[in-house]
């Protein structure tokens, strides 16, 4: 059996992992596209310290591009991966990953933040097939050291794309899973895209906000009561705009997502952007959700 061709887009700490896994795997080509440092990544490869793969130098998967132009000058890909922080209001990762996409064939794989994301791509590629990755991992890049401090755990479903037929999605899925997950990570299938989608918001659309709001960690919001009077309160409004979508969520989450702020003073990216002044993934963590709310006729004062 030939080895899928595989472009991942964003090597920051989620998407240097992802390749790794998938290096690791075998079952694929792994190129990537390294925009800030390509010069020295190409020279040096990456420097990953990770609770998965060990400690590794001049680590390095089997292509390495500058852009997703000069990738595509080079093949054709059977998946893309898009692992990039996801900010429409800025760029389009529709319109990065065009290069690379060959209508009708490239599965795209969206590891990314965020609820709805799959309109945009379904909506330009309608004959492609679109995949979720829902990603709890804790993995940052600094200056091409990679430190992953939390197993690769990810949850893969298909966003349902009308044009192609249901079992085609999910065999797709299945097979991705098949060459991304290994000995050492925890890759798995999913079938409700919306569950796991909803599911994450309860953390990042009531905890990453209401952190970049106040510029304090998720531990200290609980220690000065903000967890129990914003960010509870607007737990309560996701699981209620779920129902309305059809998703049926335990509060057990909101449980759950209380006492994960128990575990140190932690910074979730949406603060660590405002700390580093870029922009920040609004509209994807909340701003569809909200879209979404308004459409259904679900209040969400808090939100």
């Amino acid at each position: 059996m030939s080895k899928a061709n595989v472009l991942l887009i964003g090597t920051g700490g989620v998407g240097t992992v992802v390749a790794c896994g998938l290096v690791h795997n075998g079952s694929s080509t792994v190129s990537v596209v390294v925009r800030r440092d390509y010069e020295k990544v190409k020279n040096d490869g990456w420097t990953i310290n990770s609770v998965d793969y060990g400690n590794l130098t001049n680590w390095k998967p089997d292509h390495i591009y500058p852009t997703v132009a000069d990738a595509a000058k080079d093949q054709e890909f059977d998946f893309v991966i898009i692992t990039t922080k996801n900010i429409p209001d800025v760029v389009k990762s529709e319109d990065v990953a065009e290069p690379a996409i060959t209508p009708g064939k490239t599965t795209i794989v969206l590891i990314q933040n965020g609820f709805d994301l799959a309109r945009p791509f379904i909506a330009k590629y309608p004959n492609n097939i679109c995949l979720s990755g829902v990603s709890h991992i804790g993995s940052h890049n600094h200056g091409g050291v990679i430190t992953q401090s939390l197993q690769d755990k990810c949850l893969i479903s298909y966003f349902e794309n009308p044009n192609i037929e249901k079992p085609v999605q999910e065999a797709k899925a299945k097979e991705f899973v098949q060459i991304y997950s290994n000995d050492k990570n925890n890759v798995t299938y999913f079938p409700d895209v919306k569950y796991s989608r909803y599911e994450k918001l309860i953390y990042n659309a009531t905890m990453n906000t209401v952190c970049a709001l106040t510029g304090v960690d998720s531990g200290r919001v609980k220690l000065a009561g903000v967890l129990d009077s914003i960010s509870i309160p607007a737990m309560y409004e996701v699981i209620k705009v779920a129902k309305a979508d059809g998703v049926d969520l335990s509060t057990d989450f909101i449980d759950f997502t209380v006492k994960s702020c128990d575990s140190g003073f932690y910074k979730p990216s949406m603060l660590v952007d405002v700390e580093k002044g870029n922009p920040i993934e609004l509209e994807v963590i909340l701003g569809n959700l909200l879209t979404v709310a308004k459409e259904l006729k679900v209040e969400t004062p808090t939100l």
